[in-house]
């Protein structure tokens, strides 16, 4: 096809759409987003992104999770189609970019396509996925996973949420149970790091090679709840301090192993949780991430083995389970080559790197060649009301994700 180098997207419209997107599930007293997986914040960013997708002229699809595809048809209807994607839910009180920019970005460069009268051979295509963030629902990454077939509709359907909502009772009361998909091809993700290095390093893009692997547990100890003033120390089976030792433990472990491996304890909850009982019973979580396969495995072992150590030296019952485990990846090497190489023409500095987070391009590489695209955050904040990344910053993203796309189509 001709040459489109010189192209560039509409920067203020990219900004418009992020800021009218952050109006959506906004909370004043916090400054942050409340679009939880498939909430009634969640319903109106999807409400306003459908919109977006009609009035801009393509195709909308929704699939039986809930993913929203945006579809532009090329000359070549057998083609696979060139994918960008990310997601618009949030965590609580999250930021404006995580996953919206991702999203936002994608759709400014098929606006992009039509500004300029471009015809494609083979389709583009944009994918918003459900519950990426596993905020509500703790199975995170649902919508990709199940894109991908890595997780049947039976599974994540019957997942549910603390107040016993399930995915597919949800779905059906927000009205985003759907019956089309769109066919695997080529993939980007465009995203705030999400991290300090591009921002500390003064670098605009990451080419991002590949994404830790990542674990969750939910781990459950039973003691004996009792008077806090007559029991005596010796003879206490107190869960809490079990499920604190285990937090420590984790840290250690993390440190220990090294290689950027880290390892959260994220939510806690005691039973009766009341100022003078010994807790009778403590529910906790794990979060585990390293890149090296062989080191992966071996923190995982390690933290079920920290389960149990910690259990016994208590007396106490536990129970655990996995509720995610995702191995390391990486990225199709002629993918992240081309992002690369996009940023270095327009004249943005450029460095290789792997994300610390999760991302949906962790299940969507297993299909079909893929490939993230990084821009800075400043100082490195994410999930929180502080989160910012410069909009020229964003803009320089787009631009690269853009061109990626047109080499290809």
């Amino acid at each position: 096809m001709e040459n489109h180098s010189d192209i560039r997207i509409n920067s203020e419209r990219l900004e418009r759409s992020l800021k009218e997107m952050g109006e959506m599930g906004f909370t004043p007293e916090t400054g942050g987003r409340n679009r939880l997986a498939l909430s009634d914040g969640d319903k109106v960013g999807r409400d306003l992104l459908c919109k977006w997708i009609i009035d801009s002229g393509f195709e909308l699809r929704i699939d039986e999770i809930g993913n929203i595809f945006a579809y532009r048809a090329g000359t070549d209807k057998d083609a696979a189609p060139v994918i960008m994607g990310s997601h618009i839910d949030t965590v609580r009180d999250g930021g404006l970019f995580d996953g919206a920019y991702g999203v936002l970005g994608s759709l400014e460069v098929m606006r992009t396509l039509n500004d300029n009268n471009i015809t494609t051979t083979r389709p583009v295509a944009l994918a918003a996925f459900t519950n990426e963030e596993g905020a509500r629902f703790q199975l995170d990454l649902m919508g990709s996973s199940y894109f991908t077939k890595a997780r049947t509709l039976d599974v994540v359907y019957a997942v549910k949420d603390d107040a016993g909502l399930s995915i597919e009772g949800e779905l059906k009361r927000i009205g985003y149970c759907g019956n089309k998909t769109i066919p695997y091809g080529n993939y980007f993700e465009l995203h705030i790091e999400q991290g300090p290095k591009l921002d500390v390093e003064g670098v605009s893009i990451g080419a991002v090679e590949g994404i830790q692997g990542l674990a969750w547990w939910r781990c459950e100890y039973s003691g004996e709840a009792n008077h806090a003033g007559s029991t005596p120390m010796e003879l206490r089976h107190d869960t809490l301090l079990a499920a604190a030792e285990a937090a420590m433990e984790v840290e250690k472990l993390a440190l220990r192993i090294g290689n950027s491996c880290v390892g959260t304890v994220g939510r806690i909850s005691v039973e009766p949780d009341v100022i003078n009982i010994v807790a009778g019973k403590c529910c906790f979580t794990v979060d585990f991430r390293q890149y090296d396969k062989a080191l992966f495995e071996q923190g995982k072992h390690e933290v079920e083995d920290i389960f149990a150590r910690c259990a016994g030296k208590r007396g106490l019952k536990f129970e655990f389970k996995r509720l995610v485990d995702v191995p390391p990846v990486s990225f199709d090497a002629d993918m992240v080559s081309l992002v690369e190489r996009k940023a270095k023409e327009i004249g943005y500095s450029v460095k290789r790197m792997y994300s610390g987070a999760g991302h949906d391009a962790q299940f969507v590489c297993k299909v079909c060649p893929a490939a993230m695209i990084f821009v800075p955050s400043k100082d490195g904040r994410s999930h929180c009301p502080e989160e910012w990344t410069d909009f020229a910053d964003a803009a320089k993203g787009c631009n690269v994700l853009l061109q990626s796309v047109l080499e290809l189509i």
